[in-house]
């Protein structure tokens, strides 16, 4: 069975299991963690794609803008720990990969972790920050009223950025 046939829960697995988005490799990489995602599929021929969503202020998000692959990687129930400590540290002043226990493994030009029991390893189509113009009312307020979550920029708050990736592999160890 391929990866297209399996069924994964796309409306569940970012908004309550999370996952970790790694960009760069086993000398230099950061991950986040991340629970806006989907799965679906793109500009024609099969194409299939996960599609992330970063703040600019993740640290993450310098290493998803450099590199042309990346992972986005789920993790068993019992990792729910880690990910929360990956989603609430910087990788900026420490190893925080390290700190959650998690041990990182290369896969094609990018990095996942052991310990993940699904990961879509893929290459970055695309990228663009969202415009906050382009954004409905209700959810520039939710952004507006997350300063401590969604740090300002220059000119106040700032929406994030998507990336939306080829899925190039899937590894199940589920």
């Amino acid at each position: 069975m391929t990866y297209k046939e399996k069924d994964y829960r796309v409306f569940t697995m970012f908004e309550k299991d999370w996952a970790l988005v790694t960009a760069g490799t086993t000398e230099r990489f950061n991950s986040c963690t991340v629970g806006w995602g989907s799965l679906g599929n793109m500009w024609g021929d099969g194409r299939s794609t996960v599609t992330v969503y970063v703040h600019p202020a993740r640290y993450t998000s310098e290493f998803l803008k450099e590199n042309e692959e990346f992972t986005v990687s789920f993790f068993p129930k019992s990792q729910k720990r880690a990910l929360a400590y990956m989603g609430t540290h910087s990788g900026r002043t420490e190893n925080k990969a390290e700190a959650a226990g998690l041990t990182p493994v290369a896969v094609r030009n990018s990095v996942t972790y052991e310990e993940a029991e699904l990961i879509f390893v893929c290459r970055k189509l695309y990228q663009h920050q969202f415009t906050k113009e382009d954004i409905v009312s209700d959810v520039q307020a939710y952004y507006a009223s997350g300063a401590a979550v969604y740090p300002a920029g220059n000119g106040g708050w700032q929406p994030h950025i998507v990336f939306i990736g080829e899925i190039l592999d899937v590894i199940d160890k589920r």
